[in-house]
């Protein structure tokens, strides 16, 4: 079993190593929508960069709270972080996080573009680990499936308080 500040840690490694994960904002349905988070685990601040028209941003700003999920590439990671969300125009932080990626979606770079940054402050986190390797997974679900145990036991399944 894992320890809650080890989950932690892992959450924000992943975090930066994410390219993209799904959001939701309450209030703008119930489809989330790709996006991709710049995490800052020393200030609990996970940014995206947003064109100031799309519904995140508009929703964002009168709803405040967002859901973010994320699944690591080898499938052994999961979480779901949830908190307040806002809309920032701070430029300085805009420049600080623009790329080429951004440059694809947005014309005239960060100071003539529409992009607006959505700040998600997670204030908590279901992460769902997977420590069973190929074959002990195999045998955990064989067992649960086959009726000598309830569940299979194939990692960690927890709720951590951020930050």
């Amino acid at each position: 079993m894992t320890d809650k500040n080890d989950l932690k840690q892992d959450l924000w490694k992943r975090l930066d190593d994410q390219t993209a994960g799904m959001m939701g904002i309450e209030g703008a349905g119930l489809h989330m929508r790709p996006m991709t988070p710049h995490a800052d685990a020393a200030r609990n601040t996970v940014w995206f960069l947003c064109a100031s028209d799309n519904q995140l941003a508009q929703t964002g700003a009168e709803s405040g709270r967002a859901h973010f999920t994320i699944q690591s590439p080898d499938e052994r990671f999961y979480a779901c972080l949830s908190g307040p969300i806002t809309v920032s125009r701070d430029r300085d932080k805009l420049n600080e996080l623009w790329s080429v990626f951004a440059s694809a979606f947005f014309e005239g770079g960060p100071e003539e573009s529409s992009a607006v940054l959505l700040e998600l402050t997670p204030e908590e986190a279901e992460i769902w680990t997977v420590e069973a390797s190929g074959t002990q997974f195999a045998a955990e679900i064989a067992r649960a499936a086959f009726g000598s145990k309830a569940r299979p036991d194939l990692g960690t399944h927890d709720v951590v308080t951020l930050p």
